[in-house]
């Protein structure tokens, strides 16, 4: 390919629909949903969603619709946007840190357990019993528990729901979510600060394609935030491939969607939601 030619992003058409009906009453739905943040790339939106306002969280970025609508309708949140990811590279033979160089206080704040990142579970803290479990140097530590962890998740299978670290440990089995999951928890039981992201990886076979992904970053106290995808084994790589969508940090489980009405008894609604269209950006 020739310089001129150089892939520098992707144009992401999403073309999602809200089909509703109101049993009694006419309703005033709420829409959150979550659109790609100014986190390691550049974001412009070429056509906004209709009647949605954008707002901004700390490194997160969401859409809000709130109107009120007729009993039976369709609400259209097509959307474009252009990303630029913005590369970057940790290697792994570099110095990342140690772990013992994160302060107590900052250890404790990531070790909250919660559904998806069990940090107390009993069974889970057998792996601390693991030789390398005690290893200092971050860089080794990272190989060695992505390492551990596609070890115990033997059986990489699509699935529908997000499973959680308890299940891809004891059963063997899970998808990008529980790779990162369990990758995690483990980090996170250690002491190292870890959190998850969530949006598109982006594969350029015969044909242009977005596949859902998740996967993590932990914290350096040389390098700043690294990235870590155990289940497309790549540690220290955020290439342009990647493209982010929504960060959970301490709140592990951010819907992707959100849906709240009033002014009715009850309102049915599907949504869907196909992949996007990806067109790249030379």
């Amino acid at each position: 390919m020739e310089k001129s030619q150089r892939l520098r992003g992707w144009q992401i058409n999403n073309q999602e629909k809200l089909f509703y009906q109101s049993n009694t009453g006419v309703p005033t739905i709420r829409l959150k949903f979550f659109h790609y943040p100014l986190y390691r790339q550049t974001v412009k939106i070429d056509k906004f969603p209709e009647k949605c306002k954008l707002k901004i969280k700390e490194k997160n970025s969401f859409f809000i619709f709130n109107h009120q609508v007729g009993k039976k309708g369709i609400i259209s949140i097509n959307r474009i946007s252009t990303i630029i990811p913005t590369t970057s590279s940790a290697n792994p033979n570099d110095d990342w840190g140690k772990i013992s160089d994160f302060p107590l206080f900052l250890q404790r704040k990531y070790k909250q357990s919660s559904k998806f990142w069990p940090t107390q579970s009993s069974i889970i803290k057998d792996i601390s019993k693991e030789q390398w479990y005690i290893l200092e140097d971050l860089s080794c530590w990272v190989q060695s528990a992505s390492n551990y962890v596609i070890s115990k998740i033997k059986h990489r299978e699509n699935q529908d729901e997000r499973l959680g670290a308890d299940y891809a440990f004891f059963q063997g089995v899970g998808d990008c979510d529980e790779f990162t999951d369990l990758f995690i928890t483990i980090a996170r039981m250690r002491g190292i600060p870890c959190r998850r992201l969530t949006g598109y990886f982006i594969t350029q076979k015969k044909e242009i394609f977005a596949e859902a992904h998740a996967w993590g970053e932990i914290l350096s106290s040389k390098k700043d935030w690294i990235h870590v995808d155990v289940a497309l084994n790549n540690i220290g790589k955020h290439s342009i491939n990647y493209v982010i969508l929504k960060m959970e940090e301490f709140n592990p489980a951010l819907p992707d969607y959100e849906i709240k009405t009033k002014g009715s008894s009850m309102v049915h609604y599907k949504w869907e939601r196909p992949s996007p269209i990806v067109t790249p950006i030379y």
